[in-house]
């Protein structure tokens, strides 16, 4: 299972993370359309974030490792969903910052989310199965 999530991890990071680099103002466009709906939008993107997070945390439990940059993001998605869902509030100012730019700060994200994946690519190469 753990496997598994890595791969899925790998795989959609890769994707978000250059989709990010590669249009950052589409991401900020779809940022202010989230704020421009209001509690709506923030309850939309804590969905997202934490059945991803939500997911991470119970298939990839691991403390230890390379592969522990999975289950920190995790608990990262974890917690920007429950913040997105509980103070709705405190995200759309956070959305409405990030909507209102050029998607600069999206650009970062995305060159995150690459990291990330390159951690994960290298422990499922290390890790794999002989």
């Amino acid at each position: 299972m753990e496997r598994a999530a890595e791969w899925y991890a790998l795989v959609t990071c890769v994707v978000v993370g250059l989709s990010h680099v590669l249009h950052p103002r589409a991401w900020a466009e779809s940022f202010d359309a989230l704020h421009r709906a209001g509690r709506p939008g923030a309850f939309a993107n804590g969905g997202l974030s934490l059945v991803t997070g939500a997911a991470f945390v119970a298939a990839h439990p691991v403390w230890s490792g390379p592969a522990v940059v999975l289950t920190l993001l995790g608990w990262v998605l974890v917690l920007k969903g429950a913040v997105n869902l509980l103070a709705p509030g405190v995200a759309l100012r956070g959305m409405g910052r990030a909507g209102a730019g050029r998607g600069r700060e999206f650009v970062a994200g995305g060159v995150l989310l690459l990291a990330v994946a390159g951690v994960l690519g290298y422990a499922l190469w290390t890790t794999r199965e002989r």
